[in-house]
């Protein structure tokens, strides 16, 4: 996955976790709200019941705990003990046995609270007072107890929301990589049968120039008349539609290896079949470049257990890179060792430098290295390798081989792959 696409999913992954945060911090705020309006509501009521029940006392010495009583009685007050400086409200003790009915207030006096009801009783007028501190006081300890609810529950649920948002990008992110892989494998695998295509469809047209030019198709090509004049064109024209299969069935094995919930048909495939299939179709850009292919392999069939298409992959990036880099020649060798069957594509071209060891078949491995055409001089030019290693090591380990390559500086690149053989008695 590239550094900006795990970017994106970076910062996707945290506003997911930041929203879910802010609606866990949202929904506990409303909650906590809810818990606070009760709870104030039940103590004002719990304290407008405790006044009540006092008024009905006529004797103020009969007053509860924590309540203090005033009993006005024809110009006479008579006060509980302990009556705080401030109390009882006098204005309105006045002004209930003046005009009747009652009065609530809450008053601060001494540096307290007070919540006073002022009633008349008969002839009498009767005034409680309630200190409300404590009720206050749990409130408040009320309020931290939800605050610091609210941010712990925000705390395990950033960690939660982290956790479980990137549970569900994985998979998308898995995705995204699979997507863009494929694009970069399809492109690398489609360039190298795309130009052999061009490039023998670029020597037809050149062949039919030459004979048009030269007064018929047949110029140049033999006699000039009859069917033999024409196998150039037929065969010309059956290579190409020969390298169209070839793309379709790269593409089909593409879709496939992209694809990880379908299951691919494997079965017994002639290796050097394939080899020798691959190589004819290089000829062409091998003989523009000087360079000569050479194919060892048995007469008979080397079966091994997979695709055709993937088989073909394989050999045309291993053979695309050995001619690119190659000085004159490229040799590829088929052979049976044991129970497997063993590839080798060398080239007599610079070898691998000592700083790719180990990097060889990761995806666009690049060093500073001599080219076949240039001289090592200080640094030399940058040597890239790209995908099609990575994609032959890919395709090897895909159907339980392996591959490895042997160099040193000047004499060439051996790249082996080792097959598992099919079992005796298959068809390939």
């Amino acid at each position: 996955m590239s550094r900006r696409d795990s970017s994106e999913l970076q910062r996707a992954t945290i506003r997911l976790s930041l929203q879910f945060t802010a609606f866990i911090v949202v929904l506990l705020s409303l909650v906590g709200v809810l818990v606070y309006s009760l709870a104030a509501a039940g103590s004002t009521a719990a304290a407008r019941e405790t006044l009540e029940d006092a008024v009905d006392l006529s004797n103020a010495r009969d007053a509860p705990l924590d309540v203090f009583l005033a009993v006005y009685d024809r110009g006479r007050l008579a006060v509980s003990r302990d009556m705080p400086a401030g109390l009882p409200v006098e204005d309105a003790l006045a002004e209930v046995a003046a005009g009747g009915g009652s009065r609530e207030e809450t008053v601060s006096v001494g540096g307290a609270t007070y919540q006073v009801l002022t009633v008349r009783r008969g002839n009498d007028v009767v005034q409680a007072a309630v200190d409300t501190r404590e009720s206050r006081n749990e409130l408040q300890r009320l309020v931290l107890v939800l605050v610091g609810t609210i941010l712990g529950a925000a705390v395990i649920a950033a960690a939660f929301s982290v956790l479980a948002a990137r549970a569900a990008i994985r998979p998308l992110a898995r995705a995204l990589a699979l997507q863009r892989r494929f694009v970069a494998d399809a492109s690398h695998e489609l360039r190298t049968p795309l130009t052999l295509l061009s490039t023998r469809a670029q020597l037809l047209r050149r062949r039919l120039d030459r004979g048009n030019s030269g007064g018929g198709l047949g110029a140049g090509a033999g006699t000039g008349t009859g069917p033999e004049p024409e196998k150039w064109l037929q065969d010309g024209l059956a290579e190409i539609v020969s390298d169209a299969g070839v793309l379709t069935g790269i593409l089909e094995d593409l879709l496939v290896s992209a694809d990880p919930r379908r299951n691919e048909t494997v079965e017994p495939v002639d290796l050097t079949a394939v080899v020798r299939d691959v190589a004819d179709s290089f000829e062409s850009m091998a003989g523009e470049r000087g360079l000569q292919l050479e194919v060892r392999a048995p007469q008979g069939p080397v079966a091994v257990r997979g695709v055709r298409a993937a088989f073909q992959r394989l050999v045309t990036s291993l053979l695309a890179n050995a001619v690119d880099y190659a000085g004159s020649a490229v040799r590829l060798t088929v052979e049976p060792v044991g129970r497997e069957a063993v590839l080798t594509v060398a080239d007599d071209g610079p070898g691998l430098p000592p700083e790719l060891e180990g990097r060889l078949f990761e995806r666009f491995s690049s060093v500073r290295a001599a080219s076949p055409v240039e001289p090592a001089e200080g640094a030399g030019p940058q040597r890239h390798y790209g995908l099609g290693l990575a994609l032959a090591a890919e395709i090897a380990a895909r159907f339980g081989g392996s591959i490895r390559a042997e160099s040193s500086p000047g004499a060439g690149t051996s790249l082996r792959v080792r097959l598992p053989l099919s079992p005796p008695g298959s068809q390939a």
